[in-house]
């Protein structure tokens, strides 16, 4: 937790008329529903995959010597490796050289990445070789349709002078002000902050102060220093991903407001309404990203 797909604020944003955004009653119980939310998107009965950064080491069997091995949604490789004695030891490949990272063998698509292929020019292997734990790739796993824009800038940058390793209080410029899009606020309870290498999440926002409590390290990431004026960057969830989240956050919202009936009643409209599943709109819009068998 949390990790989510949407924040309570853009879930208030998304109900100007239920809840004002200055209220804060039901902060903690919209991060829940958040954080519930985007959990059930990525199970096992939505989209079976993640739509977060999460720094890793993920390790591949082969059975079958192949040039294509398909992969888990990766965004960025830092290494990656083969093992021709299962896993003992361990050959560095280079990207782009000994491989190429394809998504379904397309080279020119923007989204994450789902096969590494083997070069036909590489001087190291032709094959991937086959064996228990025969891959090793060291990575930025998640899913996004355009690697280049899923890390979007603020227009903000580190304040406190610096931000120390142990530091839970990041000073910023303007806490509440615009980002480059001119949505504000730019910094929400629930978001995902890249300092350089090291992610963040936000816990709290003080606009008086400017001030920013974060959980520092998250997702793989190692605490760092970061030095004054340093970028800050927001994690961005595909967008269908984040709006199916707010809609089904606002659902489940209203029907607590109403003791979890099934049922409510317009007597304007003369209309009854059910709601004992995920709404439509949210489940058309995550359709397109459940994750199949390869």
């Amino acid at each position: 937790m949390p990790n989510l797909y949407c924040t309570p604020q853009e879930v208030k944003d998304a109900m100007p008329d239920g809840i004002q955004s200055s209220t804060t009653k039901y902060d903690d119980e919209l991060l829940r529903l958040c954080n519930s939310v985007s959990r059930f998107i990525e199970g096992r009965r939505a989209c079976k995959r993640a739509f977060y950064p999460l720094l890793a080491t993920r390790y591949y069997d082969i059975l079958t010597s192949s040039p294509e091995l398909w992969i888990d949604d990766l965004i960025s490789a830092t290494t990656a490796s083969y093992s021709t004695d299962d896993g003992d030891s361990y050959t560095d490949l280079t990207e782009d050289t000994d491989f190429f990272l394809t998504r379904a063998g397309d080279f020119n698509q923007s989204g994450s990445y789902d096969q590494a292929v083997i070069s036909r020019n590489s001087a190291e292997l032709t094959n991937w070789a086959a064996g228990q734990r025969a891959v090793k790739i060291v990575g930025v796993w998640g899913f996004v349709i355009d690697r280049s824009d899923c890390w979007r800038y603020t227009g903000d940058t580190v304040q406190s002078n610096p931000l120390t390793s142990s530091a839970t209080s990041l000073t910023v410029s303007d806490a509440d002000g615009s980002d480059i899009w001119g949505m504000s606020p730019r910094f929400q309870v629930g978001q995902i902050l890249k300092i350089e290498s090291e992610y963040c999440e936000v816990t709290e926002v003080n606009t008086s102060t400017n001030v920013l409590t974060i959980i520092r390290g998250r997702n793989g990431t190692t605490a760092a220093q970061h030095t004054q004026n340093t970028a800050i960057y927001t994690w961005q969830p595909v967008d269908d991903i984040r709006q199916a989240a707010i809609i089904t956050a606002v659902k489940q919202f209203k029907r607590g407001l109403q003791g979890f009936q099934d049922g409510s009643a317009n007597p304007t409209l003369g209309q009854m309404i059910y709601v004992k599943q995920l709404d439509p709109e949210a489940e058309a819009l995550i359709e397109a990203y459940i994750k199949h068998p390869y």
